[in-house]
This record gives C-alpha cells, sequence and structure tokens, in this order.
C-alpha cells in the first residue's frame, strides 16, 4: 500500500528531532569542555550550558523551517512516497 505525506507538524517534529540532535551534541561539547580544561585549566560551566542551549535553540528553530518549507513544497508538488506493508501478529 502507497501513502503520501503530505504534512508534517513543525512543532512536534521539532520537538522529537531537537531530543534526538541534543544526544549527538552533548558528547561533542563535552569534548570541547574536556579539551578547553586541558589546554586551558579552566571549567566554564557556564560556557557548557549556554553551547547545549544555543545548540537546542537554533537546531529547534532550523527544524521548525525544514518542516514548514517541507509542508510548502509538498502541497505543490506532492509529498515523500512510502510503501506500507500489512504484517501477521503471528511473527
Amino acid at each position: 500500500m502507497k501513502k503520501q505525506i503530505s504534512y508534517i507538524a513543525p512543532g512536534q517534529a521539532a520537538k522529537a528531532l531537537i531530543l534526538i540532535y541534543l544526544t549527538f551534541s552533548v558528547p561533542i561539547v563535552l569534548l570541547g569542555a574536556i579539551m578547553a580544561y586541558v589546554r586551558y585549566q579552566v571549567f566554564a560551566i557556564s560556557a557548557l550550558l549556554s553551547a547545549l542551549l544555543i545548540n537546542a535553540a537554533v537546531g529547534f528553530a532550523l527544524l521548525w523551517l525544514a518542516c514548514q518549507i517541507y509542508n510548502w513544497v509538498a502541497s505543490y508538488v506532492g509529498g515523500i512516497e512510502i510503501t506500507l506493508d500489512e504484517i501477521s501478529q503471528d511473527s
């Protein structure tokens, strides 16, 4: 059965994806904090938190914008087409 994604809720998609995005960015920010500590012997928790907050805010805004653009494009040319198969409960 073929289906087409014609609309993505921008707010909900951005909330869900930003959590996934942050799971990848936290280790990178922590690595940067460790490198800063090794090089300058300073551990700035405020820099660590602000990096994560800015990363989350910018990521949320860009994901929201990407969903809005997808919805606009899908309204003109159609959405992404996917194929769904029925599976039995016995498996």
